[in-house]
């Protein structure tokens, strides 16, 4: 079995990048993935956009039958509070999303304030895990600048996804070592930098990712270069985000 954390569907309005529920389900079946954790590309900045890529990555989970997906929100976090709580709560108690996503590069938000701080707080009363998007867009994406909220919620699991990418993992490998809540998706990171997460923080905190369906096998081949025991393989191909998610399998 075989589960990505981290993809996207439909349009992104910061990046110019696209990607359909057919290129999705025929890149997971091409590289015998079984499931992934679906999330939107980057909507314009309407309540109205947020909620249509929500609702339509419910009905890609509800209406699949070859790979299974689960959704995961990502809002805006400089929409009102209210308003954020409740496209937040839609997605998670109606749409049985498993998670929330901040871009600081994309949303324009440093993780560690004041309207982030929100975020992590939805999360808590959620009991879901916030997946942190790391690396391109310094300083806010910088892991570094998710110290702050993670010492004022370490009940809150938190994913650093792209693991600081290959410029700063480093400081995301310090923080997962540091703190118990903090997971790694080393999406983008190259081998040697994989090689020493795992050497310094264990199998039982990385997870599997693409961020891109062009990624899959080259992100596949990483990981079983780097892991050699089969049960720690397991542990990041799908076992990790199974638990932290609490997905129904």
């Amino acid at each position: 079995m075989i589960i990505d954390l981290h993809a996207h569907l439909g349009e992104d309005v910061v990046f110019d990048e696209e990607q359909t529920e057919e290129e999705l389900i025929t890149a997971y079946q091409e590289n015998h993935v079984g499931g992934a954790i679906v999330q939107p590309y980057l909507p314009r900045i309407y309540m109205e956009d947020h909620r249509q890529i929500h609702d339509r990555i419910h009905r890609l989970c509800q209406e699949s039958k070859e790979v299974k997906f689960w959704g995961m929100a990502s809002i805006n976090p400089h929409f009102r509070p209210e308003d954020y709580d409740e496209e937040a709560q839609r997605c998670i108690q109606e749409l049985g999303f498993v998670g929330i996503k901040i871009t600081p590069i994309g949303h324009a938000a440093h993780p560690s304030s004041k309207d982030c701080m929100h975020v992590w707080e939805v999360c808590r009363h959620l009991k879901v895990p916030l997946m942190i998007h790391t690396g391109a867009g310094i300083p806010f994406s910088d892991p570094i600048s998710v110290q702050k909220a993670l010492e004022s919620f370490p009940d809150v699991p938190c994913v650093l996804a792209h693991a600081g990418s290959e410029m700063h993992n480093q400081q995301a490998t310090y923080l997962a070592a540091k703190y118990d809540n903090v997971y790694l998706e080393p999406s983008w990171v190259g081998v040697i930098g994989v090689m020493n997460m795992v050497k310094r923080v264990g199998c039982s905190k990385i997870m599997f990712s693409s961020d891109n369906v062009y990624q899959i096998p080259v992100e596949l081949a990483k990981y079983r270069s780097v892991i050699k025991n089969e049960d720690d393989l397991e542990r990041v191909l799908y076992k990790n985000t199974a638990e932290l998610y609490q997905l129904k399998m």
